[in-house]
């Protein structure tokens, strides 16, 4: 079966921020022997494929094709992937991107089914019935072993913004190496930080976020690195903590100075990945969000 996914409303430079959310799904749908393509352009194929849009409609021209594409005589098949929370107003009530929670609406009614990897509730909605929380899980293809030196001691695999600034910055009074991906870096760029961090540090952009996010432990996991994370979440998500490290945000510094410091955090890392490989599974997780009439016509 294919699975294409459609980010034409993703300039191409926008990509890089959506990049964990795709790949673990692109990932987990290779071993369970899928085909994925990727595509900017109106190169829509028609049913059984499955085109995967990922949410960030502020332009509306996909939706709009998608509308129309529902009124061809020729079928298609539509999936959403969302990775924002509904409620969350910097993203949704965001000045600078006005038509983005319209355009979500929109495309709602549209699709034939949609996987949020953030567990916000789409049922007010119309058409979020069929919406499903999808967890991310281990796949054995992004897992990744390093031989680089260790000379960073903490990486924020983020952007920084105006809460995570300072505690960069008060690491660094710390006598700690410290660097960040930023949230734009190309792939080159972030792996090769990655392989040589020997803690990722995972704090939220600010004190009102709800849901922590899977994709950036998701990704240290399979690199074999540790985690220091601010414990907030206490949704479905927070079966991630058990995989890393946790305090809370008084804490915070000191405990990624502690572990930084830790003679064992390499060892400590490799375990993670190897509990986190062992409790959980990408295709696992992606079959049992493969459930209904659609995918029993798509023989999934």
């Amino acid at each position: 079966m294919r699975f294409h996914f459609l980010l034409t409303n993703h300039y191409p430079y926008g990509c890089y921020r959506i990049e964990d959310v795709v790949v673990p799904i692109a990932a987990g749908l290779g071993e369970l022997g899928h085909n994925v393509t990727y595509g900017f352009d109106d190169d829509i194929p028609p049913w059984p494929a499955v085109n995967l849009v990922v949410e960030n409609f502020n332009d509306p021209a996909v939706v709009e094709e998608i509308g129309r594409r529902r009124q061809s005589r020729e079928r298609y098949c539509f999936g959403l992937i969302a990775h924002e929370d509904l409620a969350d107003p910097t993203v949704f009530a965001n000045e600078d991107f006005p038509d983005r929670r319209p355009n979500l609406e929109r495309v709602l009614g549209l699709i034939d089914f949609g996987w949020t990897v953030i567990p916000c509730d789409y049922g007010n909605m119309p058409g979020g019935e069929r919406m499903r929380f999808l967890e991310y899980g281990y796949t054995a293809a992004l897992r990744r072993d390093s031989t680089l030196p260790k000379d960073l001691d903490v990486l924020f695999y983020s952007d920084l913004g105006p809460r995570r600034l300072p505690l960069f910055n008060a690491l660094v009074q710390r006598k700690l190496s410290v660097s960040a991906t930023f949230g734009l870096l190309p792939e080159y760029v972030k792996f090769e930080l990655i392989g040589r961090a020997r803690l990722i540090a995972d704090a939220r952009r600010n004190e009102d976020v709800r849901f922590m996010a899977p994709t950036r432990l998701v990704i240290a996991l399979h690199a074999g690195v540790g985690v220091v994370s601010e414990a907030f979440d206490t949704g479905p998500l927070s079966t991630l903590y058990r995989y890393v490290v946790t305090t809370d945000a008084g804490g915070f510094l000191d405990t990624c100075a502690n572990v930084a410091r830790n003679p064992d955090i390499l060892r400590l890392g490799a375990m993670a990945r190897e509990a986190f490989a062992r409790d959980t599974s990408m295709a696992r997780n992606l079959r049992a969000a493969m459930q209904g009439p659609l995918f029993s016509e798509l023989a999934v």
